[in-house]
């Protein structure tokens, strides 16, 4: 017996020694089939270092394995190394674990052409070999619910797990071949502690870098029973150029540039994609598309941040919304195209675009669907469908700023050019279906300005508010149009125009003022052919008063959507009925230096030194910008000089006038139901008689909420305005520096017995 059981002994260690031999040795017969079998179940060959198996670990490592390409000698997926841990002893306890999968220099290189990849061939392969194989299982399966993780685990004999997954230094490389696109992905890592088919948490970590630029990080984690999860996405300046070669199918340009970045957080259920909710902050920066034509259109920063995207419930909540650094330009050329059209005219497919009318009509996509038959059940919850959500959007804030936009216009005789710059565009709480505030700011050349204010919802686009404010506009920059359509070029001349515009269902009612001095046109050019061949200089003469000014109300009233209301039609009718006025204002306002300093230089600007001024306002027309900026051509032609301009009014003197002045626009406020007035408010105020008998009861009643002292630090207020806004236009005038200009108030104003006036004295440095 006892020598039986040594025999049995030896017989299992035996046994065991074989095991565990074959087990040493079974990897490296493995290895050696799949090398020299590849081709003929895959088509392609197959090169491994070495495969081996620890059987005390359960370990299996293949080092140095590479699928070549169909030319046997370049690499199409290859990895250094690989190794899995799998101990088939724990099945005695229930538990199938994973300890570790670990893959060190994954490669992968995918080609695409067409519909066709790089390893179509195999897949070709594998589908010939199996398609003498007709015992296949076409039985429909009902998709209608998703099983989760957790309940397929269940119906298991044995739980799961796989624990250290890593993937470490890869690279993954896309390329079309169409397109000519080409996407590296290096650096490529994943960590994964432990996946569970389980109500255990699963915490998936994937990194890599961009072979262009910028890197990705993104955590996942997923409850794998109640199929909830979270992915933070943290993208850091991906180049943009990347997508450079999809873009030519949409749109015709050059080159493209920037940096995207983004930190992203979705949270939801895998049974409810769209009910996810969504938050973060999503930005590009120094972003430049350059055009066929080596213009360019960027900004340095675009910014939005999400506190909240649902698209099941169609909420949406924008915190911000920031472009910086914006620069565009508007091209138009002959034919009514602009580089706009260019530039979304997608190479080769220009031909495309210009194809009839009758081409042109859009099908329906439910045409395209067979309809369900009447008393089905399609058909009847289509009936019961619960109508469309109601988007429930909202941006914060609001915010566009240093941004400048081009205009060019090569449709006319001579190129015109034009450039805003300072755009500043700024919102608070913007919704979809309520009014909100939006005001708009820009500068021109030469100090002058632009602004608007609009009130409106973005569902409503037939009703809003708007008022449009344009002042110091120097009109010579416009000579190309006069040019083109009169013949005579503009040498000279400043406008302001202001329009307050109220729509409701798109009807109109428009109250616009146009305010021009000192316009100037040149000798007409013969080898133009106008379109419309007028007398400028005679119609000027006519419009103009005996203070060089044009002074004008536009009133417009009607229906946009009335084919006969035109805005244009509008305004000239307006201008022919101008022409048979005489003067149209009694103010004679007077600003020419004329100093010793200013006739040393050969300047003629007549005999005053002196521009009136209105004390109770804080600003300047048309007319005395102009001539406050006439005298600083002094200064381009002698470096020399010095211009100060002196601000005097005696306060007292004026104090009454000025408090009948803001009693009217008080009045005018509380008539109008307004909280503050602009310049067509201001004027219709300054409007109103004296003797208006609702006016003398509101004075009468109110006159005691103006005391002196109230008043005179009102005046000193609107006189500091007026510096300062004078100071900035004539800042930008050519010539002008710090230190040879000066805009100043006098001091012992009480004193003063003259016209509330700027006083221009010229100096020699």
């Amino acid at each position: 017996m006892k020598k039986f059981a040594k025999i049995a002994l030896i017989a299992i260690a035996a046994l065991f020694v074989i095991a565990i031999a074959a087990l040493k040795i079974a990897p490296g017969f493995v290895k050696d089939y799949i090398v020299a079998h590849s081709e003929e179940y895959i088509g392609r060959k197959v090169n491994i270092e070495s495969v081996s198996l620890n059987p005390l670990t359960w370990t299996v490592n293949v080092d140095n394995f590479a699928l070549l390409e169909r030319d046997g000698t370049t690499p199409f997926v290859s990895f250094e190394k690989f190794r899995i841990n799998l101990n088939p002893t724990r099945l005695i306890t229930g538990t199938a674990s994973v300890g570790e999968i670990y893959m060190k220099g994954l490669y992968v290189h995918v080609v695409q052409s067409g519909d066709r990849f790089n390893f179509s061939d195999i897949l070709d392969k594998v589908a010939a070999m199996d398609s003498s194989s007709t015992d296949v299982d076409t039985t429909a399966t009902d998709s209608t619910a998703m099983i989760n993780a957790a309940e397929i685990a269940d119906g298991l004999p044995v739980s799961i797990s796989v624990k250290n997954i890593v993937f470490e230094n890869g690279n993954i490389i896309y390329e079309d071949a169409k397109v000519g696109s080409k996407i590296h992905i290096k650096d490529f890592g994943v960590a994964i502690p432990a996946v569970y088919l389980s109500n255990k948490q699963t915490d998936v970590g994937v990194s890599l870098k961009f072979a262009s630029g910028g890197d990705l990080n993104v955590k996942v984690t997923v409850n794998a029973a109640t199929n909830d999860f979270d992915v933070n996405v943290g993208l850091k300046d991906f180049a943009l150029a990347a997508g450079k070669p999809y873009l030519n199918d949409f749109v015709n340009i050059k080159d493209f540039d920037g940096k995207v970045s983004a930190d992203m957080d979705i949270q939801g259920n895998l049974n409810s994609i769209l009910s996810s909710n969504v938050k973060g902050i999503v930005s590009v920066d120094s972003v430049v598309i350059t055009e066929t034509n080596d213009k360019t259109i960027g900004a340095k920063h675009v910014g939005v941040g999400i506190s909240e995207a649902n698209l099941d419930k169609f909420k949406f909540r924008i915190d911000s919304v920031v472009v910086d650094g914006a620069f565009a330009h508007l091209d138009l050329y002959k034919g009514g195209k602009t580089n706009i059209d260019v530039l979304l005219t997608p190479k080769g497919k220009a031909a495309k675009a210009d194809t009839s009318a009758a081409d042109s009509t859009i099908v329906p996509l439910d045409s395209l669907v067979a309809p369900a038959p009447e008393g089905s059940e399609q058909d009847s919850a289509k009936a019961t469908a619960e109508p469309a959500k109601k988007l429930d959007a909202i941006v914060a804030k609001l915010l566009v700023q240093n941004t400048t936009v081009t205009a060019n216009d090569y449709t006319l005789s001579k190129p015109f050019n034009y450039k805003v710059s300072a755009i500043t565009v700024s919102g608070s709480n913007i919704n979809f279906d309520k009014p909100c505030n939006v005001n708009v700011s820009a500068a021109f050349p030469e100090g002058g300005s632009v602004s608007v204010k609009y009130k409106g919802a973005i569902n409503d686009i037939g009703t809003m508010d708007a008022y449009v404010s344009v002042k110091n506009l120097a009109l010579k920059h416009f000579s190309s149009y006069s040019l083109h359509f009169t013949g005579y070029p503009i040498t000279a001349g400043t406008m302001a125009f202001a329009s307050d515009n109220k729509m409701n269902n798109f009807n109109v009612d428009s109250k616009n003022t146009i305010d021009i001095y000192n316009i100037e046109v040149g000798d007409k050019d013969d080898s133009v052919d106008p379109e419309y061949p007028v007398p400028m200089k005679v119609g000027l003469y006519v419009l103009k008063d005996k203070d060089d000014k044009i002074q004008f109300d536009v009133p417009v009233k009607g229906n946009l959507k009335d084919p006969e209301f035109s805005y244009l039609k509008i305004v000239w009718d307006t201008i022919t009925k101008l022409l048979v006025k005489v003067a149209l204002s009694p103010i004679k306002i007077v600003g020419n230096v004329a100093n010793t300093g200013a006739s040393a230089v050969g300047l003629n600007l007549g005999k005053d030194d002196e521009i009136l001024i209105d004390v109770s306002s804080g600003t300047f027309t048309s007319e005395q910008f102009a001539k406050a900026s006439k005298m600083t051509e002094a200064l381009a032609k002698d470096p020399k000089l010095t211009l100060t301009y002196t601000q005097y009014y005696n306060p007292a003197k004026i104090l009454k006038e000025h408090k009948l002045h803001k009693l009217k626009q008080e009045y005018y406020k509380q008539k109008e139901g307004k909280a503050s007035l602009n310049e067509i408010d201001e004027k219709a105020a300054a409007e109103i008689k004296d003797w208006d008998a609702n006016f003398k009861a509101y004075a009468n009643e109110h006159d005691k909420d103006f005391d002196a002292a109230t008043m005179q630090k009102d005046l000193s207020d609107l006189a500091e305005k007026r510096n300062q806004e004078l100071l900035k236009v004539l800042k930008q005038q050519k010539g002008v520096t710090a230190k040879n200009l000066k805009v100043q108030t006098a001091k012992g104003l009480n004193s003063y017995r003259g016209k509330p006036m700027y006083k221009v004295t010229v100096d020699v440095k």
